[in-house]
């Protein structure tokens, strides 16, 4: 079941990492294109708004071989506009989409011109390859327009398309370049986001694998402590029945036998029932203002009637007032077992003294017994649910293993603190801490 989550976990994951490298990727290339093309951009639309006021240059007559006139075969003009590293370059084609001759110092072979062909017109440059170079070209479609050369035919060209255009190879260059970079780098981290995908999944399933692990060992503790008290009432049921002429008083102790098993499983369905809601966070807790020096007085006086019976002092010294915003309830559970664990194991003729006191903020409750003490082992686990030290002593007690866990459970969702601190043999403390 874990393969197969981790496996789906890890292709979810790789996948979003894969997607966001991508679009990383394209922003970088997108956002250089339009860096490097922008200032190249602006110099020809400026130029553009120049020329529009500009006299197209008159050319003189040039004798051709066999003594008549010959065009130059130089069909462009060059301009070098403000602070640019390259020209740009200017050319005059005709309704015919013939090139006009120009005096300049570029030239464009036959095949070029086909390729510059003016057949776009647009508000801004676009790249356009001319042979083995990139220029960004901008066709502006012209009124009518017609200048006449020097020369004994008066030739004249009537102007319908002003082309500008610049080298841009080195940008498309640099481009590719960086292309083959961000492609080199995408397929690397395509693999990093495949093995950072699989990482996650792994750190994804760790608290579910443990929240699995926990459940399961809830389930399994809580069918062997249901079990036993079952088996009791299973197995004095069963004798009841096999003197059906018995008076209740013959069989009393049958009887209350069934009647301690059937609380005894109460109480743990009931914490079991606690537990439950407080992971499912189905149980809320219902603050209102109270005062916790009464609790506390008032919990101390139901279990000093259980401390008498076995012959243990209770001690008392509880600072007044203390008023607290908390849920009083669950705050009386808190005190009942805390104090209950104290006098359950707490030999006779000991003592269980109680102290609270009242500080800035918060309210500071000790609780501490003469008791069997608990082993320096077993102190770190006594708030998990169903741990006992002593199994079978516990049991005997009507112990369930549940108290300390909803014990903690109550202080820290009235956000406070509790521990504790014993020895084997010498008694057992246990601080709480509640903020006001």
């Amino acid at each position: 079941m874990f393969n197969r989550s981790r496996t789906q976990l890890t292709i979810r994951n790789a996948a979003v990492l894969s997607v966001i490298l991508v679009a990383l990727n394209v922003f970088v290339y997108v956002v250089m294109r339009q860096m490097l093309y922008a200032q190249v951009d602006k110099s020809i639309l400026n130029l553009t708004d120049k020329t529009s006021s500009l006299t197209v240059p008159k050319l003189s007559a040039v004798e051709g071989v066999a003594g008549t006139m010959a065009l130059p075969a130089k069909s462009a003009v060059v301009f070098n506009v403000g602070q640019m590293d390259r020209p740009i370059i200017q050319i005059y084609w005709t309704k015919e989409n013939l090139p006009v001759p120009m005096m300049g110092s570029t030239e464009f072979s036959e095949d070029h011109l086909k390729q510059l062909l003016p057949t776009h017109f647009g508000k801004k440059p676009e790249t356009v390859k001319v042979g083995e170079q990139y220029y960004r070209v901008l066709n502006r479609a012209m009124t009518t327009n017609a200048f006449t050369l020097s020369s004994s035919d008066g030739s004249s060209y009537e102007i319908a398309t002003e082309q500008l255009l610049t080298n841009v190879s080195p940008e498309i260059e640099m481009l590719q370049r960086l292309f083959n970079i961000l492609l080199f780098g995408g397929l690397i981290g395509l693999v990093v986001a495949v093995a950072a995908g699989y990482y996650l999944a792994n750190r994804a399933l760790v608290p579910i694998r443990l929240s699995l692990e926990k459940q399961q060992q809830f389930v399994s503790d809580a069918s062997h402590e249901l079990r036993t008290p079952l088996s009791v009432i299973q197995v004095h049921s069963e004798l009841l029945l096999r003197h059906p002429d018995h008076t209740i008083e013959q069989d009393s102790k049958l009887i209350s036998n069934v009647l301690q098993e059937a609380k005894r499983m109460s109480k743990l369905v009931s914490g079991l029932l606690t537990l439950a809601r407080s992971d499912s966070n189905q149980l809320e807790l219902e603050r209102k203002p109270v005062q916790f020096d009464r609790i506390v007085q008032e919990c101390v006086g139901k279990m000093q009637m259980l401390a008498e019976i076995k012959g243990i002092l209770m001690h008392a010294e509880v600072e007044s007032p203390i008023p607290m915003v908390a849920d009083e309830e669950r705050l009386q559970q808190l005190l009942v077992t805390v104090l209950d664990n104290a006098i359950k194991y707490t030999p006779d003729d000991g003592v269980v003294r109680v102290v609270c006191r009242k500080f800035a903020h918060s309210a500071q409750l000790e609780i501490e017994d003469t008791g069997i003490g608990i082993s320096p082992e077993d102190l770190p686990r006594v708030f998990d649910r169903f741990y006992r030290g002593d199994k079978s002593r516990t049991r005997q007690e009507g112990g369930t293993g549940l108290g300390l866990a909803i014990a903690k459970w109550v202080v820290e969702r009235h956000g406070g603190k509790i521990r504790l601190e014993s020895k084997r043999s010498n008694g057992t403390r246990v601080y709480i801490t509640l903020p006001l």
